[in-house]
């Protein structure tokens, strides 16, 4: 009965990329057909993302640096633990992203992100790769609105219907040129405005029983896939934690694409495996889902410094 449960309020959460994914259906189809016939298409196809089973991934973020121009105290990636800043190997990249595709029916949202991915060498090269793949219905760009990017050939990408540009809103932060700029490039963006943030706590292990941490996980419902040294976890402070060697690697928390010894089957039943967790040891090392976790002011910054 509570498996049933926890399926249950797994696909509810899996409701708004549902309707995300039969309107980007809808518009990447429908020009030139039946909009009518092309509609009820959309809603029976994408019926799919409710089935573990299918590997329809509902959402994927893809760190492609630590490099950032802000230094916010409470970055649920753990950005400000790196000491060193330094672009992920743009190889593992590729190959990471691609073994993925490989496993994967379709995905509705991959988030390329940071640190700040304006500041990384490899963006141009990984929304190529992204943008190859016919199976990724929406690619989202997320910046903290500091840089104004003046690569042409990411402009020229960023151009592409299937990109839209994230800028997260921080009081201390002027995004209004990169608004201008945007605008000017016809490149579409959103602004999110955030009003706060959730504490997830420092990284110290907590020592929680199992039963804490089912229920703390089933309040999380693993939204935030992040793939990093290609390795697909169930959150960013699993993936950061892990790279960090703040979190004792644990291979059950995550599925390494980059694994020669598993086929691509093997892959596929390992992340339908991880979809079906009930809790992970990040978990410990979290507050979030917990009466712990409040609401604490956006992007609080322990030095604010220009790049």
């Amino acid at each position: 009965m509570k498996d049933l449960f926890h399926n249950v309020i797994y696909k509810f959460h899996r409701i708004g990329f549902y309707f995300y994914s039969v309107k980007y259906y809808y518009q990447d189809h429908s020009p030139g057909k039946s909009k009518f016939k092309c509609f009820f298409t959309s809603i029976f196809k994408q019926l799919k993302i409710f089935n573990y089973k299918s590997l329809y991934y509902e959402y994927l973020e893809i760190p492609i640096t630590t490099k950032c121009s802000l230094f916010c105290k409470h970055c649920s990636n753990l950005i400000p633990c790196y000491k060193k800043r330094f672009d992920y190997d743009v190889n593992d990249l590729i190959r990471s992203i691609k073994e993925f595709l490989n496993c994967v029916e379709q995905i509705v949202y991959v988030r390329v992100l940071g640190g700040e991915p304006f500041l990384s060498a490899n963006l141009c090269d990984v929304l190529k790769v992204l943008l190859r793949s016919d199976k990724i219905q929406r690619i989202e760009v997320v910046t903290n609105g500091t840089i104004v990017p003046s690569d042409r050939r990411i402009i020229r990408l960023l151009r592409n219907k299937r990109i839209i540009v994230c800028i997260s809103k921080y009081p201390m932060v002027d995004y209004e040129k990169v608004v201008k700029f945007l605008k000017g490039n016809n490149i579409k963006y959103r602004v999110d405005n955030m009003s706060y943030w959730m504490d997830y706590g420092d990284t110290t292990e907590r020592g929680k029983s199992y039963k804490e941490l089912k229920k703390q996980f089933s309040k999380c419902h693993s939204v935030c896939k992040s793939l990093v040294n290609g390795q697909v976890h169930l959150c960013p402070r699993s993936s950061h934690g892990t790279d960090l060697g703040i979190i004792k690697d644990n291979s059950d928390d995550y599925v390494d694409l980059l694994d020669e010894n598993l086929s691509i089957d093997d892959k596929k039943k390992k992340l339908i495996e991880l979809s079906r967790k009930k809790c992970i040891k990040a978990c410990d090392y979290c507050i979030y889902g917990t009466k712990e976790s409040k609401k604490i002011s956006v992007a609080e910054q322990i030095k604010y410094h220009k790049s």
